[in-house]
């Protein structure tokens, strides 16, 4: 073999290893940006989720994620910090008497504050909920609840006279603070029988600062169980507590789809349901029309409603939806 040869060959092995180191090199930060891009997927995948999850939970409470504003404050924000940041937006809201008058509720202001999983108020909060899911009866209750001294009527009406349960949780999904039109929240998600999958516990500061259950949106309180409200058939407005979506459902009294929108209430438990009408033309019907839009079967909204039987109904399932007075469960004074 001439010196030529083996100099060419001596040339083609480095070339073909330079080749190879390259290539490997090239593999391994192609493979690199492959996993590495997969990663961040499946994290911006698991963020979207949660935040799906998150919204979700927020209209079964009744409060919708484009109605939130973040906290722009760096430290915590007390109750009376935020009654004193927010002298236009009460300015601006409507008279008492035009928020009574009005078909359906007022747009809220609602902020996320900040919450520590340590912090005292939370702790404290925990170990309430703990004592009130261990409670024997709703006496032993009644010192955890918010205004215990309007409520006891009502729990006694539930627990005694409607033969109501209250509801129990699952596991914790969830847990935040939030600012609802200047009133301190913390909120509590968990899994259930219901039919939004979850129940919400609200807590909101009572007399002596400490936090207290806000029992009527947590049992779903409304005058009449949804069995008797259908039995009783009462042309008086009744006061209900139920799970919201739309529905197309014309029978009845209401068999004209084009005058009239219906709504499906279903009851806490998931027992009983009615379907709820009014006319599409008048300011409530507009205002549901915009409000439950994309509702369906999985997914509710919780309202507060005043409905009652049409005079000498043909139904105990048709009833006509004179207003909505709170599009949460919770009623703030």
């Amino acid at each position: 073999m001439t010196s030529g040869s083996i100099g060419s060959h001596r040339a083609f092995m480095g070339l073909c290893i330079t080749t190879c180191a390259c290539l490997s090199l090239v593999l391994f930060v192609g493979w690199r940006w492959y996993f590495d891009s997969i990663s961040s997927r499946k994290t911006l995948l698991e963020m979207a989720q949660k935040a799906e999850a998150r919204a979700q939970d927020l209209e079964k409470m009744g409060l919708r994620m484009d109605a939130i504003e973040p906290e722009e404050a760096s430290e915590p924000l007390t109750l009376a910090s935020i009654n004193q940041d927010q002298p236009e937006t009460k300015s601006a809201e409507p008279k008492a008497e035009d928020r009574r008058d009005s078909p359906y509720p007022q747009a809220s202001v609602i902020k996320i504050m900040s919450l520590q999983e340590n912090e005292e108020d939370v702790v404290q909060a925990i170990a309430l909920l703990d004592e009130f899911w261990k409670a024997e009866n709703w006496k032993d209750q009644l010192p955890m609840v918010i205004d215990a001294d309007r409520v006891a009527a009502l729990m006694k009406d539930f627990y005694e006279v409607q033969q109501g349960q209250t509801p129990q949780p699952g596991g914790l999904l969830s847990k935040a603070r939030y600012s609802i039109d200047g009133h301190e929240i913390l909120y509590f998600s968990y899994t259930s029988s219901r039919p939004s999958g979850t129940l919400e516990v609200a807590l909101r500061r009572g007399p002596q600062g400490k936090f207290l259950i806000d029992w009527e949106s947590l049992a779903g309180y409304g005058e009449m169980p949804f069995q008797q409200f259908r039995d009783k058939r009462p042309t008086k407005p009744v006061m209900l507590r139920a799970f919201v979506r739309r529905f197309e459902y014309y029978n009845f009294e209401f068999t004209n789809s084009t005058k009239f929108i219906c709504v499906k209430l279903t009851s806490g438990d998931s027992d009983n349901s009615v379907y709820a009408y009014c006319e599409r033309s008048t300011e409530l019907g507009r205002w549901l029309e915009e409000e439950l839009a994309g509702t369906g079967p999985t997914n509710y909204k919780g309202y507060i409603l005043s409905v009652s039987f049409p005079p000498d109904a043909q139904s105990n399932q048709c009833v006509l939806l004179n207003k909505v007075m709170a599009s949460r469960w919770m009623n703030l004074p």
